[in-house]
């Protein structure tokens, strides 16, 4: 019923409703390594009485579980969007700690076409009508299994498998758009309705679209306003937000970037931002900044990894590095710090002016500092440049696609 890989591990995002529920019973009787990851908001009298529930029949079927209590966390801003984050951040540590390779979640057809039916209503654009069998927010992949079984399936599948799960009754009720939608339109669909939906859905196509959250301010806007908003959704989503981007929204940020400004910023939802840096644009969460310390031992320790590949194995006397320098430590500079150029110094925040540094990276941006704590290098910033150093300093993530 369900084509995973059966030699991995999965987390299951149970509710103890019946879609997740019928989930969790569905893999273990098709016998899927899964560790079960619930999230107790505290938000209905019988959030308790759920977690509890979940405990023992995780217990009764010898399934690992991870409970995450917001009781003592505090909500900011609105709560939907809040438990969001904090949910998929949740996801993400139990799939780092048992070794999972992906984050199961019971989202249904029913949910599929609300979706959709939604989003029609709202206008606007979107990356991808409903919502996707798969996508990856906070860098872990998200997988919906069950797309092609109805609320109705699911609630059969329980029945005659005798799963127990709670209702959550504020679902019953018409006061939000979503709930309306459900109740009055997609239970009333008949087969014939539903599917013409679907085959809706399935025909919608989209461009391929770069994945770099860097670009030339040229080619950002050259691209469509559908490209722009599967852009910017695709950036969105990877951190579990949803904006529904109208077209007026898109050609004031066309209008914005082609100011004589040389630095912008525009808020798109939280923390995330899209800015035009002299001529780039970068989508970026100003809260995510870069903070690393590598120590390198001596000349022969090399370093490659995601931010780095420093290699001075052939000496690094072009760079101002000798020796007696070791070990040396590369962690972002304080722009504060003074730099010796040639025979005076310069502060490394001026440094950062007349190099054209983008701001999103100024606060992650390398220095080299000797055993003593002094700053003895910084890599210079140059968009295009031909690096003839007989040592090897590639900062990774600084390289746009541009």
């Amino acid at each position: 019923m369900i084509a995973l890989d059966k030699n991995k591990r999965y987390v299951v995002a149970c509710s103890y409703g019946p879609d997740s529920m019928a989930l969790l019973d569905m893999l273990l009787k098709e016998h899927y390594d899964v560790v079960v990851a619930h999230v107790n908001y505290h938000k209905r009298d019988v959030s308790n009485f759920e977690e509890q529930s979940l405990r023992n029949y995780c217990q009764e079927h010898s399934v690992k579980i991870e409970v995450l209590d917001t009781k003592e966390l505090k909500c900011t801003g609105n709560f939907q969007n809040w438990a969001r984050e904090i949910r998929y951040s949740f996801f993400k540590d139990v799939c780092k700690k048992h070794d999972c390779v992906a984050v199961l979640v019971a989202h249904q057809q029913d949910d599929l076409i609300e979706t959709y039916l939604m989003q029609k209503q709202r206008g606007g654009y979107v990356k991808k009508p409903g919502i996707a069998g798969k996508t990856r927010i906070f860098d872990v992949d998200i997988i919906r299994p069950l797309l092609g079984y109805s609320k109705a399936d699911l609630l059969a599948y329980d029945k005659e498998n005798n799963v127990p799960f709670s209702i959550d009754i504020s679902n019953l009720s018409n006061v939000y758009a979503r709930n309306k939608i459900r109740h009055e339109i997609v239970e009333k669909m008949s087969r014939e309705e539903r599917q013409k939906i679907i085959d809706e859905i399935s025909v919608f196509e989209t461009s391929e679209i770069d994945t770099s959250n860097v670009y030339s301010l040229k080619d950002f806007l050259i691209k469509s306003n559908k490209e722009l908003v599967s852009i910017i959704s695709e950036y969105i989503h990877s951190f579990g937000y949803h904006l529904n981007l109208s077209e007026s929204f898109i050609n004031e940020i066309r209008k914005a970037l082609l100011s004589k400004k040389s630095y912008i910023e525009i808020m798109l939802c939280n923390d995330l931002v899209l800015t035009r840096d002299q001529d780039l644009v970068i989508l970026l969460n100003k809260n995510r900044i870069l903070n690393y310390s590598i120590k390198i031992e001596n000349k022969d320790n090399v370093v490659d990894n995601d931010l780095f590949l420093i290699d001075f194995s052939l000496g690094a006397d072009d760079r101002n590095i000798n020796e007696s320098d070791y070990p040396l430590i590369v962690r972002p500079v304080d722009k504060n710090d003074k730099y010796l150029i040639k025979d005076y110094f310069k502060e490394v925040r001026r440094l950062f002016i007349d190099w054209k540094l983008p701001h999103y990276l100024r606060q992650s941006w390398p220095g080299i500092y000797n055993k003593e704590g002094k700053l003895i290098y910084i890599p210079r910033y140059r968009v295009k440049f031909v690096d003839n150093h007989k040592s090897k300093f590639v900062i990774k993530f600084a390289n746009p696609k541009l």
